[in-house]
Order: structure tokens, then C-alpha cells, then sequence
């Protein structure tokens, strides 16, 4: 098929490639007979807000896709150091790709060429992805945690409209550790604590931190860090606890109150996990029931730099970041509950 264009440039950060992407790319390739890719560096990626993936894991993923789409032969990948890249000077090339947010940016580096007396490039916008809702898929309602690759929203707000229960039919699964587990006797939190610092370097740990139950958030207080997200019920092991090892409530900006029975997740206690994982607030919730499946909520509304943690009962402390695989067994989890 014949291609308007012999050489297009592309610049962006294709951060977790999605479907946006995707679409990106074959428009282009559509209009372009050869397509060159400008690829963000790190110092510039870095300074988007969240868990932004290297330049060499962007670029590898774009690699594979490429290959895999049989565009090899007419898609290179280049690294891009500045804001314009070559495409204020270069001679062999005859249109630039952007969409409604870069637009703007194209018109200027025609603007330095025409100056400049070169040809101005042909602008060439796509349109925007957008998702079943409505909304346009982008690399940062990702890093958010709000939206997969595909497009599809992480929670559905439909189903926890309702109580759901879980089935004792899957109990156990929810006794195999979510992330990874570091051990240690369960009267001395401490050491589990330390072993997972030591490891993450939690003090200076940039992403959101979350605690579920009273002994991890305090062992966590111990060790001078404050939880983003707290998550109490003034138990252990489904026994009041004493009131010496309950952790401290200073250092955060909201306290949230809500109801959840044992083996359940209400729509109140629902809505006050989602609620503070979009805070910016530091925010201590107390639980009137328990908050054992606290995590199945929290992991699919949190952003995806987060790092979860809880208890694991006479084992230690699990500590888990909030992925897209983790999101992904949540959601699967989920869909087992009962709802009345």
C-alpha cells in the first residue's frame, strides 16, 4: 500500500505501553513509509510523577511489539535528550506525528525550520485511544493505578456497590503470601521489620507505603516511618489487643471511621480504602469488625509504586507492591466473592 510519507518522526516516553500506543504506531506506519521512534531518556522521563520504567525496559518493549507487528525493517528506535530532538534540522525527513498535547510543540520546531529555511514538516496528529468510559488512556492513569494497558478500569465500582463475602472455598488462597514474606517469631515484629528494611531501604522509600493491622503499623512506628495509609482494628489474631501495643495515632492528617464484619467487604469499608489510597493525606482508618482482606481493596486502587504491607500469622510480614500482576490477581480473587 502506498505510504504519503518516506520518513516520519515520533518522540514520546512510551512509558508501560498500552493501548494508545499501539494505536499510535500503526496510524503512523500507515502514513509513514519509514518511522523513526524518539525515545525519552531517563533524566527526562524521570521527572513524570510515579513508577516511570527505564529507558532500556520501554525501549525492549518496543522492540518486541515491533518485531512482533513485522515493522522492523521500517521502524528504528533513537534516544531522545532534549525537548525537539533532530527534527528542527533534519533534511530527510518530511513529517513529524503528535497528537493534541504535542501538537503545539510541532508547530514550533516548524516555525525554527521555516526560520531556518528548511522545508517545514508535514503534522500529522492521531487521535487519542480512549476507553470503554470514555476517558483517554495514558501512561500516568497507569503509573496511577486506575487503568490497565488494555484500557480496562482496575475496580469495578459496581461490584463493591454491594457487601461481598468470601466463600470458605477460597480461604486458603488467601493464606499464600501476595508478595514477599519475611520471617520472624510473631512477639517480635522487629526482626521480620528490619530483614524488610534492610532489603527495601523503607525510611527513604519514595513510593506510598500502607500498613494493614495494628502490630505491622506499629512495628513500622518503631522504626521512625508513618504509614501513608494505616489500617487498624485494635486486634491480633481476633483478640483485643492490649493497649500497650496499640500503635500510635500521631503524624496523620485524617482519621476514617468504617464498618466491615470478618469474611466480608462492605461498600463502606470499600469506599474508605479507595478514598485514602487517592489521598495525598497521611490517613489512619479504623475498622469496626476486621480488616483482613483490607489488601484485596487497597492493591487495586493504589498507584503502582506502592508497597503494601502486612502480617502474615505466625510467620512474619508480607510486603508487596502494588503491580500490575498483583492488580491482576486481586481483581481474579474478587470475582470469587459472593455478593448479596
Amino acid at each position: 500500500m502506498p505510504r504519503p510519507f518516506k520518513r516520519g518522526l515520533l518522540g514520546g516516553t512510551f512509558d508501560h505501553f498500552h493501548k494508545g500506543h499501539e494505536k499510535l504506531l500503526l496510524s503512523a506506519a500507515e502514513k509513514c513509509q519509514f518511522l523513526e521512534l524518539w525515545v525519552t531518556c531517563n533524566s527526562m522521563a524521570f521527572q513524570k510523577k510515579g513508577d516511570v520504567e527505564e529507558f532500556e525496559k520501554r525501549t525492549s518493549f518496543l522492540n518486541s511489539w515491533i518485531q512482533q507487528n513485522g515493522l522492523d525493517e521500517r521502524i528504528t528506535i533513537h534516544k531522545l535528550n532534549d525537548l525537539v530532538g533532530p527534527a528542527e534540522h533534519r533534511l530527510d525527513c518530511d513529517a513529524i506525528i503528535c497528537t493534541l498535547e504535542t501538537l503545539a510543540g510541532c508547530k514550533k520546531i516548524n516555525e525554527t525550520r521555516i526560520k531556518s529555511e528548511i522545508k517545514p514538516l508535514e503534522i500529522i496528529v492521531i487521535e487519542h485511544f480512549t476507553t470503554v468510559d470514555g476517558v483517554v488512556l495514558s501512561s500516568s492513569l497507569i503509573r496511577n493505578g486506575e487503568y490497565s494497558r488494555e484500557g480496562d478500569k482496575w475496580i469495578n465500582y459496581s461490584q463493591l456497590s454491594k457487601t461481598l463475602y468470601m466463600p470458605k472455598s477460597i480461604e486458603n488462597k488467601f493464606k499464600k503470601p501476595f508478595g514477599t514474606l519475611y520471617e520472624g517469631p510473631e512477639n517480635d515484629t522487629s526482626i521480620a521489620i528490619k530483614k524488610m528494611s534492610e532489603e527495601i531501604e523503607i525510611e527513604s522509600y519514595e513510593g506510598k507505603i500502607v500498613a494493614v493491622g495494628d502490630v505491622c503499623v506499629s512495628a513500622l512506628r518503631n522504626i521512625g516511618v508513618i504509614p501513608d495509609i494505616a489500617v487498624v482494628d485494635g486486634m491480633t489474631k481476633r483478640q483485643i489487643l492490649p493497649e500497650e501495643l496499640k500503635p500510635e495515632q500521631e503524624g496523620y492528617d485524617e482519621r476514617i471511621f468504617c464498618d466491615n464484619p470478618a469474611g466480608q467487604i462492605t461498600p463502606d469499608f470499600s469506599n474508605c480504602l479507595i478514598s485514602a489510597s487517592k489521598s495525598e493525606h497521611k490517613i489512619l482508618i479504623f475498622v469496626k469488625g476486621e480488616e483482613d482482606l483490607a489488601p484485596v481493596i487497597l492493591h487495586l486502587a493504589l498507584p503502582l509504586d506502592a508497597l503494601l504491607i502486612y502480617g502474615q500469622p505466625n510467620k512474619g510480614i508480607v510486603a508487596c507492591y502494588s503491580n500490575e500482576e498483583v492488580k491482576s490477581r486481586c481483581n481474579l480473587r474478587l470475582k470469587e466473592f459472593i455478593s448479596n
